[in-house]
């Protein structure tokens, strides 16, 4: 695992002019690094950039091989997007109707039955958008490249997660929690793991390199955006990226590498929601 490795310095020189005969160094704040805490949104925080490693070559196929990634620094949302939230959000007639499913309504429970273009639709009436896969693993890992949101510990999950035990789907629950019912894992960021599968940005792809279809350079380097960035059309990855687990499914779905593909139609039952992302304005 290549841990985050912090920039030098928190400014990277960009331009020199001439002042009185004399270079004069004129700098600007490094991308990697966030703007101080007063200037995030409401209900967002900011997730640092850096180089680091996604993938797991231990891994599910789909997370191999493990390689680079460099990214500027993002805002993400706290808690998954809620009933209330979404609601809002249709009741404006920015969002498409989402599948209802009893006992999955409350006001702060996550959303779900969203269809990735739901999920793109209340981002943007939000003013945001999905985070990447790429973001969304760095949030998920964190600096130092951990299994889970929290920790490399596997012990206990119902009081990290809301996913699936030998007792039953939830932690035994059969339905999500409220957002924010367990711990925040790294950044701050709550349910990163269990609770509902989180659309993201990409179109998936069978595994990182080395097979067919694989998303190669399209999944490492700076900013990376998967197969096809944002074109309209992608011949041969109709899939989108979903990540997180859920509590319909064990914690091993719930790892910060694990990935899954789902038509971006489907809404999955009960199972699939998302957060937001927002672009960090360099020199905010």
């Amino acid at each position: 695992m290549v841990a985050y490795r912090a920039p030098v310095t928190a400014l990277r020189v960009l331009s020199l002019t001439l002042l009185t005969g004399c270079a004069v160094v004129r700098a600007q704040p490094d991308p990697a690094a966030c703007p101080p805490r007063a200037a995030w949104p409401d209900g967002m925080v900011c997730v640092p950039g850096g180089t680091f490693a996604i993938g797991s070559a231990d891994g599910q196929p789909d997370e191999r091989a493990p390689g680079e990634v460099t990214l500027r620094a993002f805002y993400l949302d706290v808690y998954e997007v809620t009933n209330e939230a979404y609601r809002a959000c249709m009741e404006a007639g920015a969002c498409p109707r989402h599948a209802r499913y009893r006992a999955f309504l409350g006001a702060r429970q996550p959303v779900v039955g969203v269809s990735w273009p739901g999920a793109v639709a209340f981002c943007a009436w939000a003013g945001k958008r999905l985070p990447t896969d790429a973001e969304f693993e760095r949030a998920a890992r964190g600096p130092d490249g951990t299994r889970y949101p929290w920790g490399d510990d596997a012990d206990e999950p119902c009081a990290h997660a809301v996913v699936r035990t030998r007792a039953g789907a939830g932690c035994g629950t059969d339905v999500t929690a409220d957002v924010g019912s367990r711990p925040p894992g790294h950044f701050g960021v709550h349910d990163l793991a269990g609770n509902v599968h989180e659309w993201v940005q990409d179109r998936y792809a069978p595994c990182l390199r080395g097979c067919a279809r694989e998303c190669g350079d399209a999944c490492f380097g700076a900013d990376p955006r998967g197969p096809c960035g944002d074109a309209a059309e992608c011949p041969g990855h109709p899939l989108r990226s979903i990540r997180g687990g859920s509590w319909y499914w064990p914690l091993e779905r719930a790892r910060g590498a694990a990935r899954r593909g789902a038509h971006p139609a489907n809404t999955a039952g009960h199972r699939f929601g998302m957060r937001c992302a927002r672009d960090v304005s360099v020199g905010s």
